[in-house]
């Protein structure tokens, strides 16, 4: 069966994003998935597409919006500018967060609840104020809430998310990257 994309966002933007593919790709429709989900990346991260493109029902997502958005986590040291967010309880169990600006953009927050294994807690402040701190955060990628590896979780014909939640792990535990590669090629 062959590939298919679609595009969203404002009619100048998939416009654009539809004619690199076509032109930087010509034969997208007969590629192995896997290797066209890296393809498309390298080609949104390359010519900063703003549209999003959707491979068989599927996300494709930009490793550059990613990670400079975890740059910026990582210098703050929080998922919140500013001072401690204030929480309001709904319920027993939840708590939202009602003072600060979510450094964790949008759509790294739609990364983690739709590919690394979380659920969406409502909203980003939700998830925000389950995962408040840097700490908090690596917590997540080494064990989600399914009880994996981030990295174990994602599947893997998404070769896309792999390469971002590898460069993820990278920054946020280079000690553990140095060794891992080493002992791989030990191998």
């Amino acid at each position: 069966m062959p590939n298919k994309i679609e595009y969203f966002g404002i009619k100048k933007q998939k416009q654009r994003a539809q004619e690199l593919v076509e032109a930087q790709i010509p034969l997208w429709q007969q590629i192995p998935e896997p290797k066209l989900r890296l393809e498309i990346q390298d080609l949104i991260d390359n010519h900063n597409i703003k549209a999003s493109i959707v491979l068989n029902g599927n996300s494709v997502w930009s490793l550059n919006r990613i990670m400079g958005n975890l740059n910026r986590i990582i210098k703050v040291g929080t998922l919140y500018q500013g001072d401690k967010p204030r929480y309001y309880p709904i319920g027993s169990m939840l708590k939202i967060p009602t003072g600060g600006q979510p450094i964790l953009s949008k759509y790294f927050y739609d990364f983690l609840h739709l590919c690394c294994g979380s659920i969406a807690h409502f909203n980003i402040h939700g998830w925000i104020s389950q995962y408040p701190t840097l700490e908090h955060f690596k917590q997540f990628f080494r064990k989600n809430e399914n009880g994996k590896r981030v990295i174990e979780y994602i599947p893997p014909w998404k070769t896309d998310a792999k390469r971002i939640v590898e460069a993820i792990e990278m920054k946020l535990f280079p000690l553990d990257s140095y060794i891992r590669t080493n002992v791989a090629k030990k191998k």
